[in-house]
């Protein structure tokens, strides 16, 4: 019989591949001050796309303090990243979007899920010739995605952008083709706001869209949307800020309207609440300046570790990404967990143990 399972919400990654030599134990040695140190060992990581730059940094900066912990991570969706956690293929997986009952149910021994950081979910769109950045509402995102709206300058969208020339140019949307947590995000969303939507499409990391291009990973619809003039899809903040996208502002639920930016997302996360369950989000929020599509992306990892030098190396890095790691968030376009529930992510990390007992992080870590 299992025992419980420990569900603690965390947000979504994935890291750059960094070439790792295989070791099966770590090397330790203790300081001038008596502190146990670690050198590492290798791990691999692998879900998210949605998180990928911000794990690739800190995989680069926390090998410089375990030189050993070289971390593979595959960016291959939040999908891949539970079905590689659910089959022991992967040392963490990676999802933007808590665990499912049946994803749960699936896993063959309890599991503990650890929020990294805060990002949003930018409707991003190709439109050079419109400067000013596009206001949108759930409900005309919504019909636009639903194939229902198909030129910019419908009157629902200029009646949302008054003063704004909008082109006549034919909408082209794009959405993820792979098991995404970003869309279990974005299609939670437009469910909120719109009840055709939810009734026709739904809520789910893999939905069937009735409209649009179907690109694999965030980099994929990124990569059409640059490439196609009049195209709008999904994708998280910094991938639109890094391939100089538009990103709407989005109408909030006291009326105004909020673009996606560190501050507005990291206002979001004030409605984070533990224990995480299935249905935990941080959309909508009420607080004031919140973007209304953000997200934490969560690491899964085993309660119970079964090899000693990868448990230690695995604690030893999310305890940094969650302490000194924060600080890079910015820098990224995502947004650190406020410091009360980063408190909590640490206490949830503190669950995991090797051989029943609790694995302490390691001095530097």
């Amino acid at each position: 019989m299992k025992t419980r399972k420990l569900a603690v919400a965390a947000g979504i990654v994935s890291l750059a591949v960094i070439a790792a030599a295989c070791s099966s134990k770590s090397s330790t040695s203790t300081g001038a001050a008596g502190a146990r140190t670690n050198d590492g060992v290798p791990l691999t990581g692998a879900g998210s796309t949605f998180a990928a730059p911000i794990y690739t940094q800190w995989a680069k900066d926390f090998n410089g303090v375990e030189s050993g912990a070289q971390i593979n991570y595959q960016a291959i969706g939040s999908g891949g990243g539970i079905d590689a956690i659910t089959k022991q293929t992967a040392d963490f997986g990676a999802s933007d979007a808590p665990l499912q009952p049946d994803a749960m149910s699936a896993m063959p021994a309890d599991v503990v899920q650890i929020p990294t950081v805060l990002g949003g979910i930018a409707i991003a769109y190709n439109l050079p010739d419109v400067t000013d950045p596009l206001n949108l509402d759930g409900a005309t995102a919504a019909d636009i995605f639903l194939g229902k709206i198909t030129s910019w300058n419908d009157p629902a969208i200029a009646t949302l952008n008054p003063g704004v020339t909008l082109p006549n140019t034919p909408i082209r949307t794009a959405h993820r083709s792979d098991d995404s947590g970003s869309t279990f995000v974005f299609t939670s969303y437009l469910s909120s706001q719109s009840a055709e939507f939810k009734k026709t499409v739904g809520a789910d990391s893999t939905v069937q869209w009735p409209a649009g291009a179907g690109k694999d990973g965030s980099d994929g619809v990124a990569g059409y949307l640059v490439a196609t003039e009049g195209s709008v899809g999904y994708i998280s903040y910094d991938y639109a800020v890094s391939n100089n996208l538009g990103s709407a502002a989005v109408k909030a639920s006291d009326g105004s309207f909020v673009p996606p930016s560190v501050d507005s997302i990291s206002a979001a996360g004030a409605d984070l609440k533990f224990p995480i369950a299935a249905d935990t989000n941080v959309l909508n929020s009420a607080t004031t300046g919140a973007y209304p599509i953000a997200s934490t992306t969560y690491v899964i990892v085993y309660l119970e570790q079964a090899d000693q030098a990868k448990g230690q190396t695995l604690v030893d890095f999310l305890h940094w990404g969650l302490t000194t790691g924060q600080d890079t968030a910015g820098a990224l376009n995502y947004a650190p967990l406020p410091s009360d529930i980063a408190t909590q992510a640490l206490a949830a990390l503190a669950t995991v143990t090797y051989n029943g007992t609790p694995i302490t992080p390691s001095a530097g870590a």
